[in-house]
């Protein structure tokens, strides 16, 4: 009867890992589906003007994305990407400023969600979306010095879409601006791969 227990156990273990393997590579193809992998070819010095900004900063970590419940430090990586994007321009706007703007001209929807449209009609900004994934878009951008939105997925077991400003490349690699993390980070540090491109400027 032991005997038997310590198999079972022994078993049970084991349907424990394989389910957990399971999980795990069928996250990894939910995650990868509909991307593009790509690597820089070209160069493109980073700015030393742009302003990194954290979405958890504690001057607006708090502050709800227009009428949603979602918050900066939740869901502001776009918000913080666009803050940084037009930092040097002639009317730069921290993150915090930039959200009570956007709130203002009603910019986002009740989900907390980016109305680009709505964005690109505020005097002053000007948004491309970009509807297929290509990396001459990216370089496009850049080549125009203006800094492309990308979303990507962070790396950990149960990843989610987060969102990144590229602000240049060398060595082949894009330089990012993550709004989760003090620094710079490269574009490898996510795979290399991209589900979206936006690119927002302000003159």
């Amino acid at each position: 009867m032991e005997r038997r227990k310590r198999i079972n156990k022994v078993l049970f273990g084991f349907l424990v890992v394989a389910a957990i393997v399971c999980i795990v590579a069928l996250s990894q193809v939910v995650k990868n589906r509909g991307g593009l992998n790509i690597k820089s070819t070209e160069e493109y010095p980073v700015s030393q003007g742009v302003v990194l900004y954290r979405q958890d900063d504690p001057a607006w970590a708090d502050k709800n994305l227009g009428t949603s419940k979602y918050t900066m430090e939740s869901s502001g990586c776009i918000t913080s990407c666009i803050a940084s994007a037009i930092s040097e321009s002639s009317q730069p706007m921290d993150p915090g400023q930039l959200l009570t703007l956007l709130t203002e001209k009603r910019v986002y929807d009740g989900a907390g969600n980016m109305q680009w449209g709505m964005l690109d009609a505020i005097d002053g900004f000007g948004v491309e979306v970009y509807n297929t994934l290509d990396k001459a878009f990216i370089d496009e951008c850049l080549s125009q010095g203006r800094y492309p939105i990308v979303k990507v997925h962070r790396k950990s077991l149960f990843s989610y879409h987060h969102f990144v400003l590229i602000v240049g490349s060398e060595n082949g690699e894009y330089i990012c601006i993550d709004p989760l993390k003090d620094g710079y980070t490269t574009l490898s540090d996510y795979s290399n791969r991209i589900y979206s491109i936006r690119c927002v400027w302000h003159e």
